[in-house]
């Protein structure tokens, strides 16, 4: 452990964009796509992003960079909190092993600072790469593979750092500058599992993200810290993970990247990601009960998660961390998507009626990790007839189908739509494809249209 800051940060800043590997490249583009498409849904589909651009926008700072979605820029460290905290309000964006929010934390980071800086795509991407491998590595030297035993959310404890490691590529901090940086970071570390399923946990992403980008300008200004704060006493590691954090791994930073190895789960529904196993399962026997009516009783079996046990969520967006609610939509409506999680939907009589039948048996027999969990489906018709169905991966998870260019494109296009024109449209998804070869100029093209709410 000793020198570790030290050695992570020489590390850090050795690579450059020549390190990147096409195969990352890839991947970053498609993660692009998804951050920017689900941001902008964002901002128009939940009403917490329209409260905080207002909070912010009341403050009058200084406009300098976009804020998807709202039309108006503020400063770098503002537009990443809005920007992030939009593109994690529907939780629609990719999950990663172990669990953690790696795009909405890093994305947005980079791209505040595209107004201010000539950053090209190149360098944008490569940045973007650095904060995800840094968070990767981070969750996992902790070896919290199961989200129902976390203590605190995760990127509260990942993305001040990961964010600040991004910023500081754009920046051109050097490996002494990094260390500060880092350490700054280390103290706007942490978040609450107790404001999952609240407005306030879309924040967790945006300021813990904004944080790390904070960081990483202080440290540009010769703002310093403890050098030594991931291993110093009652340091990071000290602080959250003791004994049981794996520091030496962070030193394996680097080419093939986390990006692609062991990549990322594509979310095909805006929920919280053990419920996509629930809903899986739900819409496969869809087809097969004609009347939710003639349904006696349905029995889910599920790793414990004791956070996504919510017999009636209190409200649409509490829904999204519901194993129960999640199931009754899938089995109900043969559709999961935005318009499943408006309060409107979760109140409905024949919502209300379902979930009166859900019985959630948690089972310490089952894995909680994502790459090793499944859950099993049991709906038991009132003439006695069972059918049953067991998920081991959703589609587009480690385990599960893939999920095609095309199919996850559809997705990019019904979140764009939800407030901009086919034009528009379009065009965001022509210059996210060509991610590595845009210049600063197309850059700040991508972010002018999906910062403009009328077009």
């Amino acid at each position: 452990m000793k020198n570790l800051t030290k050695k992570l940060s020489k590390l850090i800043t050795s690579i450059s964009s020549k390190d990147i590997t096409e195969a990352a490249i890839i991947k970053a583009r498609q993660l692009l796509l998804d951050g920017i498409s689900v941001a902008v849904a964002g901002t128009i589909q939940e009403t917490p992003p329209s409260i905080l651009a207002e909070h912010i926008r009341d403050q009058e700072a200084k406009p300098l960079s976009s804020v998807i979605g709202f039309g108006f820029k503020t400063t770098p460290v503002n537009a990443a909190y809005i920007n992030g905290s939009s593109m994690h309000v529907l939780d629609y964006e990719p999950m990663w092993a172990p669990a953690n929010h790696a795009l909405s934390t890093n994305l947005p980071t980079v791209l505040a600072l595209v107004e201010t800086t000539d950053v090209n795509g190149l360098d944008a991407l490569t940045a973007f790469i650095k904060g995800i491998e840094l968070q990767g590595w981070i969750r996992e030297a902790s070896r919290q593979y199961d989200p129902g035993k976390l203590k605190m959310h995760p990127p509260g404890l990942t993305a001040p750092l990961s964010s600040a490691v991004a910023a500081s590529h754009i920046l051109g901090l050097d490996a002494e500058r990094l260390q500060h940086a880092m350490g700054l970071a280390v103290s706007r570390t942490g978040t609450s599992l107790a404001n999952v399923g609240t407005m306030a946990k879309m924040t967790h992403c945006g300021l813990s993200g904004a944080m790390g980008l904070d960081a990483a300008q202080m440290a540009q200004r010769g703002f310093t810290s403890n050098p030594e704060a991931l291993e110093a006493p009652r340091g990071y590691i000290d602080m959250f993970f003791k004994d049981e954090f794996h520091g030496s791994e962070l030193l394996n930073f680097g080419a093939p990247f986390r990006i692609v190895e062991p990549g990322y789960a594509l979310k095909m529904f805006p929920s919280q990601y053990a419920t996509h196993f629930v809903i899986s399962a739900g819409l496969a026997l869809h087809p097969k009960i004609d009347d939710s009516d003639k349904i006696d009783k349905v029995k889910l079996t599920s790793p414990e998660m004791g956070y996504i046990d919510r017999a009636h969520p209190e409200s649409g967006l509490a829904g999204k961390f519901s194993f129960q609610y999640t199931c009754c939509a899938a089995l109900l409506d043969g559709v999961v998507n935005m318009t499943t999680f408006e309060d409107s939907r979760r109140f409905a009589p024949d919502m209300e009626k379902m979930l009166d039948k859900i019985e959630l048996c948690m089972s310490q027999t089952i894995p909680g990790k994502f790459q090793d969990m499944y859950v099993d489906l049991e709906v038991t018709m009132k003439d006695g007839t069972k059918h049953t169905k067991r998920c081991r991966g959703p589609r587009g998870s480690w385990n599960g189908d893939p999920v095609s260019v095309e199919e996850h494109l559809q997705k990019v296009r019904s979140c764009l739509d939800t407030r901009l024109n086919q034009r528009a449209r379009e065009r965001i998804i022509e210059l996210g494809s060509n991610f590595e070869r845009l210049t600063n100029t197309d850059l700040r093209e991508l972010l002018s249209i999906a910062s403009n709410s009328s077009l």
